[in-house]
């Protein structure tokens, strides 16, 4: 008899260690989004012949048409463009901007739909060089979400023919462009000339993660090129980092506010973010990671300085910086960007905006705090972000808050009720709290007595 107890008491405890292994295996991968990240590599073939142009039946499609409005200009990104050092591949670039407009309805032998060829005559181009006319177009042209990440290219004498392709045949395409035109037309259509920069890249980073759930598993372009893709981010509503900040980027540019992206890394692998230009001064802007599985946003990386990016984030370095180190490299696995500006206000970050800056417990911080909840609430905002300052530890300024004497937010919120009206009284009892030790910060849910 004790041999069969203790034989089920051995079973029993291999089970339960099982089951344990398989729970902490699935929690790493569902708690970890950056692990998972990466972009679209760019591939090559060498392709043959010395033709410029084939017998290929393209067919020229229509573009995306601007978004116009009397309230703010349309941005057109140049710096991808602008960072290119030499004619022959600013012509290059030129040249896929044209063409690629004109699609073959059939695939080729390999298996692609073929974009028209380009010559570049008298010169010899480098596979680093139109890679980098490659990614200096797909940098500066998001919304041209049918750019495959490959490229062939062949020598004639001393000429250069190159060869682009389209995820997409031309007759597909273009029902895709008129998708992707239509979602766009909605989104654009929710902003109005009265909203402030700040509140229009509010609303559009809002919409982007409320309609797109982040992809887990993907790694490359074979898994799905609409994961890393705009279209894919809005209108089928599943994306990787790369189609978040594209969509972020195309968005933000037609509402008027200058954004570009940011190649890194982020926790160690490939990642995508964004920069935004606000009032004239720089910001940081990671939507991938502010993205919640259950459609809440955290805001933790919305407008912040390259010094708090810096905490989890490494940045490739700048293109020119490659050049000036190793000249014409061949080391084609080189990672880098076009341009990221130095950011270092925090006039229109999240907490600054929308939240206080706590140093101390003081007759002015007190104040601060008590006027930032009866403008949010006023406003219908139930959401106080808070971000603490250096004096003490997380721990003594969440202790100070809420869990010892004093006890200094109830008596914030006490004297917020005074200047409120009945209808937006403060139920003190149903205060949550967001913690983020990390950054410093919290953020306070606050719910009204009249939602009971």
């Amino acid at each position: 008899m004790k041999k069969i107890v203790s034989r089920l008491l051995y079973l029993l405890f291999f089970c339960f260690s099982a089951v344990l292994i398989i729970a902490c295996t699935l929690l790493v991968i569902n708690t970890s989004k950056s692990k998972q990240e990466s972009y679209k590599h760019i591939e090559n073939i060498v392709i043959s012949g010395g033709e410029e142009a084939l017998d290929d039946d393209y067919k020229k499609i229509d573009g995306l048409t601007s978004v116009s409005s009397d309230d703010y200009e349309k941005i057109v990104s140049q710096d991808g463009y602008n960072a290119l050092d030499t004619d022959e591949k600013k012509y290059l670039y030129e040249k896929i901007k044209e063409n690629i407009y004109s699609i073959t309805n059939e695939k080729d032998e390999n298996g692609h739909y073929r974009t028209a060829r380009v010559k570049v005559i008298g010169s010899k181009m480098s596979e680093f060089e139109i890679r980098e006319v490659v990614n200096a177009f797909v940098y500066d042209n998001p919304q041209i979400f049918w750019f495959e990440n490959l490229f062939g290219y062949a020598y004639s004498e001393d000429d250069t023919i190159v060869e682009f392709y389209s995820v997409l045949s031309s007759n597909d395409c273009s029902k895709y462009i008129v998708r992707f035109q239509n979602k766009i037309d909605e989104i654009m259509s929710s902003l109005n000339g009265e909203m402030s920069e700040y509140e229009r890249e509010k609303k559009i980073y809002n919409t982007v993660l409320e309609n797109c759930r982040y992809k887990s598993g993907v790694t490359d372009s074979d898994d799905g090129w609409t994961y890393f893709s705009a279209y894919g981010a809005l209108v089928e509503g599943e994306a990787v980092c790369e189609g978040y900040a594209k969509s972020i980027q195309i968005l933000l540019n037609l509402a008027g506010i200058p954004c570009s992206t940011v190649r890194g890394t982020g926790d160690g692998v490939a990642h995508i973010w964004n920069v935004v230009k606000l009032g004239g001064e720089w910001y940081h802007l990671d939507s991938t990671w502010d993205d919640n599985d259950d459609g809440t946003v955290d805001y933790e990386y919305f407008n912040v300085t390259t010094e708090r990016i810096e905490m989890d984030h490494i940045i490739d370095e700048d293109i020119n910086s490659v050049l000036t180190r190793n000249g014409h490299t061949e080391d084609v696995t080189i990672k880098y960007n076009f341009y990221v500006p130095k950011c270092d206000s925090l006039k229109l970050n999240y907490y600054t905006v929308e939240g206080c800056s706590l140093e101390n417990f003081d007759e002015k911080s007190d104040k601060e705090i008590i006027d930032k909840i009866v403008q949010n609430i006023e406003n219908n905002n139930n959401i106080l972000p808070i971000r603490f300052g250096n004096k003490m530890s997380y721990a003594e300024y969440v202790d100070k808050m809420f869990y010892k004497s004093p006890h200094r937010f109830y008596y914030y919120v006490d004297s917020a009720n005074k200047r409120l009206d009945d209808s937006h009284k403060i139920k003190k009892e149903s205060v949550s709290v967001l913690k983020n030790e990390s950054n410093m910060t919290i953020r306070i849910k606050l719910k009204l007595a009249s939602e009971e």
